[in-house]
């Protein structure tokens, strides 16, 4: 199969978000910024990144903005602009699960928030792809691009922005091809990958 075929996708509802967020997590296990958030042999690694992807997705679940395939094979978390970061009520709610998640590799998450809130405070409005994950067995068949697709044909009808950081090199040509454009890279503190910021003007 390739990125022509078309794919169903739609907005998740609440009964996904277990599903999704597991997805995601076999979708980043060999991810460069997740390996460094938490590496390979870490105690209880996979569950530990589901809990942190499960925070984001939770959030973007209310906003809308949470997206997925008809199998829940790939999954997209989105923001609507001016909602990419929490309200301080919401980061105090969210407070635990982060614990939960990062433990002692918490400073890790920590550096790595405050480098990309700093990078991201002072752009335009815009709808932000946080997280684009495809299940590994299904990747290379279209569903991201099926994704993305549906979220960006809303910003262009919107006249919306749309911007992400790659976390991973082999990415950045996919989001090229939907019109993304890469800036300079974003390295955070403490030994983490440098992350590729990636903007997108409305077609």
């Amino acid at each position: 199969m390739t990125e022509d075929v078309q794919h169903s996708v739609r907005p998740a509802r609440a009964a996904d978000a277990d599903s999704l967020t597991r997805t995601l997590a076999s979708a980043f296990a060999d991810d460069p910024l997740f390996c460094h958030l938490l590496p390979p042999g870490v105690r209880r690694r996979h569950e530990r990144l589901r809990r942190a992807l499960a925070v984001d997705a939770a959030r973007s679940l209310s906003l809308g903005g949470l997206w997925t395939t008809a199998h829940g094979d790939a999954a997209a978390v989105w923001f609507p602009p001016g909602a990419w970061r929490g309200t301080a009520r919401q980061d105090l709610a969210e407070l635990p699960a982060w614990l939960r998640a990062g433990g002692r590799r918490m400073r890790a998450f920590q550096q790595v928030r405050a480098a990309l809130y700093a990078h991201h405070r002072d752009l335009p409005p815009h709808a932000y792809l946080l997280y684009l994950g495809t299940r590994p067995g299904r990747q290379s068949q279209g569903l991201g691009s099926a994704l993305l697709r549906a979220v960006l044909d809303r910003c262009d009808a919107e006249r919306l922005p749309a911007y992400l950081e790659a976390t991973c090199a082999r990415n950045v040509p996919l989001y090229r091809r939907h019109g993304f454009v890469a800036h300079d890279a974003v390295e955070p503190a403490g030994g983490c990958p440098p992350l590729t910021p990636m903007w997108r003007d409305p077609r």
